[in-house]
């Protein structure tokens, strides 16, 4: 399809600009920096307001910001190389390499293919198993832990995105390299780029911008945030980090301007795989959007602290990359489909003010569906309610181990994980309690309500609120010695 009257650069890098000044003022940014391509060339990178909110320190296109999950574009890309070194197959199927993968069905365990994993077509419900990584537990556990989880849908029958599979793609590609993913990233990937800052999260360490969230009483006051070793677990799916300096360098080879990965192979991690909705579908490590005249690839990035989001117009050869440091915005997504109009040649719509119009602002890993406190804190009568002797003790499931319940002064205290996270269970109704992850008490939980505990004949079911994708585990309770 043809584009329209194309945007020359200079007016291109000035509208986008000003755009972003606007943007991050209106969402109340920190910090974020922006970069662009177009035509085989970096045309722009800046850096927008302070790495620290309430400091003077400018960021600049150099800074390093967790990129989360802008990372399952270089899992893809691993997968790609191997393929065209003749390693593997995209449809050879995980169990051939790895014999240890399990499913829930056998039949989906024997058929699961190597693009399978990046593709969000396993069936299971969406964010499967992500609490684990903040519970303390490591990679083996929730890879363990998929064989046990039943599927809500036919596979390869609908979308639902899930991060687990990804941890299978770091073992497939140490497997078959002899290299453990990050190395295999670093040294095949950003390395021929020119990609130098690029590395995982837990090699760069103290040398990552701020990032920040908006407080969970008022929604209006910006608090910086410490980053979460929780990518660090997915590695695959979320866990490097990167500048728009280096990423400009990413979008250029994705936009065949770097030779890395043959046609074919980029052809095939750019073509739709599994449908979201109308117009959007889900390639290997990139979204396919085909609401606009000309093709887009994206990707977004978004854990505590940081929101980003990367986009590809191939027909115009053009892309920007936005990361920004506060979760609770929508700059980059407005920015980036800014500049996707005006790179394709339409009208731009003002993005940022439409999306203000529908904000509805959910705070992960940290929101609560109740406004009072109280129900999460300390109420005294429980005992009186619910008789804490009858639910105390130890619980069971193949997923999540060994849990216990026991009451600790007057609280009643639910602790679980190889690292003991502990969590304040306060009783709501009948055989219901709120559980509320107490901070700095073991793992890599922050402070907050997360769902409900039930006790019933003699099981323990964990459900999480909306926000945690209303995830479930049900834990039998182990006889007393």
């Amino acid at each position: 399809m043809q584009m329209k009257i194309a945007i020359k650069e200079e007016a291109l890098i000035d509208q986008v600009d000003s755009y972003c000044l606007k943007t991050f003022k209106e969402w109340r940014v920190p910090g974020a920096a922006v970069a662009i391509v177009k035509n085989g060339a970096v045309i722009f990178e800046k850096g927008y307001g302070t790495r620290k909110y309430g400091e003077e320190s400018p960021v600049t296109p150099l800074d390093l910001f967790p990129i989360a999950s802008i990372t399952k574009g270089f899992a893809a890309a691993s997968v790609a190389l191997l393929v065209d070194q003749g390693k593997i197959k995209w449809t050879d199927r995980v169990i051939d390499y790895l014999p240890e993968f399990r499913m829930f069905d056998p039949w989906v365990t024997r058929e699961f293919q190597i693009v399978d994993l990046m593709t969000h077509c396993s069936g299971l419900h969406p964010g499967v198993l992500d609490q684990m990584g903040l519970w303390g537990y490591e990679s083996k556990d929730i890879k363990r832990g998929l064989a046990y989880v039943e599927p809500v849908a036919s596979f390869r029958s609908s979308y639902a995105y899930v991060n687990s599979p990804y941890l299978w793609v770091e073992d497939l590609v140490e497997k078959v390299s002899g290299q453990p993913w990050g190395d295999f990233v670093k040294d095949q990937i950003c390395k021929p780029l020119g990609m130098g800052q690029t590395a995982p999260l837990g090699e760069k360490k103290g040398q990552l911008i701020t990032g920040h969230i908006l407080d969970e009483e008022t929604k209006t006051k910006i608090k910086p945030v410490s980053f979460s070793i929780y990518p660090s677990i997915f590695m695959a799916a979320g866990g490097l980090a990167s500048s728009v300096h280096d990423l400009s360098q990413w979008m250029l080879m994705q936009l065949g301007h770097k030779k890395l990965i043959s046609k074919e192979n980029m052809t095939y991690m750019h073509k739709p795989h599994t449908p979201i909705e109308p117009y959007i579908n889900y390639g290997v490590g990139w979204r396919i959007i085909d609401d606009k005249p000309c093709r887009v690839l994206a990707h977004g990035g978004l854990i505590m602290g940081i929101k980003h989001r990367l986009l590809l117009v191939p027909e115009a050869d053009a892309g920007i990359v936005v990361l920004t440091t506060l979760t609770h915005s929508e700059a980059a997504g407005a920015i980036t489909d800014y500049f996707a109009d005006l790179v394709i040649g339409i009208n731009p719509k003002d993005y940022s003010a439409e999306l203000k119009a529908a904000q509805v602002v959910k705070l992960p890993c940290l929101a609560s569906p109740l406004s009072s406190s109280d129900l999460f804190r300390g109420s005294k009568d429980s005992r009186n309610i619910c008789e804490n002797d009858a639910i105390e003790g130890d619980y069971h499931s193949p997923i999540l181990g060994k849990v216990s319940v026991q009451a600790e002064g007057e609280k009643l205290i639910m602790t679980l994980g190889p690292k003991r996270a502990k969590a304040e269970l306060t009783h709501q109704s009948r055989d219901i309690f709120s559980v509320y992850f107490l901070g700095n008490a073991g793992a890599d939980v922050g402070e907050g309500s997360w769902g409900t505990a039930s006790f019933y004949e003699g099981q323990l079911i964990l459900k999480g609120y909306e926000s945690f994708e209303n995830e479930r585990f049900v834990l039998e309770k182990l006889a007393s010695i």
